[in-house]
């Protein structure tokens, strides 16, 4: 035990160094102003998947537009001044491309992570950002949004944890609106989930999912840096994460019969249509009734 961590604290004190580089690098072209938008921390855009400057525009670029289209396609006026969530932001990927490519709306954004947060409040002091809890609820008024979207959240989250957090975004959406949400499906586990989550492959593994309807697996890093969080070297990759955090893949017949019991309708799923990898459901808020 005390030879993995002391191998741990390796791994930690290399990255801090690299990272302490990278940032350098990063401040000095934003400050340049060589590219023309907003450079998130290393170390905070890392966290959120993207390992450089390319893949964090690129990836948002992929993630945003197929939102757009398919906001637009269900009759959102993205060209108004509509309200809008980004719910588990990061550190803004697709809202750098939303706020500039469709200024008119009022844009909110939340993420558990302070750090996150206090970036997307830097660099687009026209989002009304916010730090929200692990569980419900959010600090909205209910009917407050026109369109919910999240991209790489349900992904992560124990599949307990889901029926309330849809629930809850239903109660802020409007009736009538809408929320897209992003799943990792049966194109996800067959380019990455199969080898590295389950080491299964792909054939088998999806094959599980069709059968299972949902899998999850827990971070297997999780459970050390949450009890280190905050010592030298070790960071907050966890920070907010207050309960199961991992893997999860959902086939899109579980999304289907299993998200309907929340106040939306399921109208579509699109596979494998967000960054070429996850699926991409539009949920229609339901009539409200009473109890829902």
């Amino acid at each position: 035990m005390d030879e993995t961590v002391s191998e741990s604290r390796s791994r930690l004190a290399a990255a801090a160094i690299a990272k302490a580089l990278i940032t350098g690098s990063q401040r000095i072209l934003e400050k340049s102003r060589l590219v023309g938008f907003p450079v998130p921390p290393y170390g905070l855009m890392r966290r959120t998947g993207p390992k450089s400057l390319w893949q964090y525009y690129a990836g948002g670029l992929r993630s945003y537009l197929p939102i757009a289209v398919l906001a637009q396609s269900q009759g959102i006026d993205l060209r108004s001044g509509i309200n809008v969530l980004d719910f588990g932001c990061g550190v803004g990927r697709q809202l750098l491309h939303f706020t500039h490519d469709y200024p008119a709306p009022t844009y909110f954004a939340c993420d558990v992570h302070p750090e996150n947060v206090a970036f997307v409040r830097r660099a687009y002091p026209r989002v009304f950002g916010s730090v929200n809890g692990f569980v419900p609820p959010l600090d909205y008024e209910t009917d407050q949004f026109d369109l919910v979207y999240s991209v790489s959240v349900f992904s992560h989250l124990a599949p307990d944890q889901h029926l309330p957090w849809l629930r809850e975004l239903a109660r802020v959406v409007k009736a009538g609106g809408y929320a897209m949400l992003t799943t990792e499906g049966p194109t996800a586990v067959r380019r990455r989930m199969a080898t590295k989550v389950w080491r299964e492959h792909p054939d088998e593994a999806v094959a599980a999912l069709e059968r299972e309807g949902v899998r999850y697996r827990e971070y297997d890093d999780l459970g050390w840096h949450k009890t280190h969080e905050g010592e030298p070297l070790v960071g907050q990759k966890y920070a907010g994460v207050d309960g199961s955090y991992g893997n999860t893949a959902m086939s899109p017949a579980y999304v289907r019969r299993a998200w309907s019991r929340a106040g939306f309708d399921v109208i579509n799923i699109v596979e494998g249509v967000i960054d070429r990898r996850q699926d991409l459901v539009v949920l229609r808020r339901a009539e409200r009734a009473t109890g829902v």
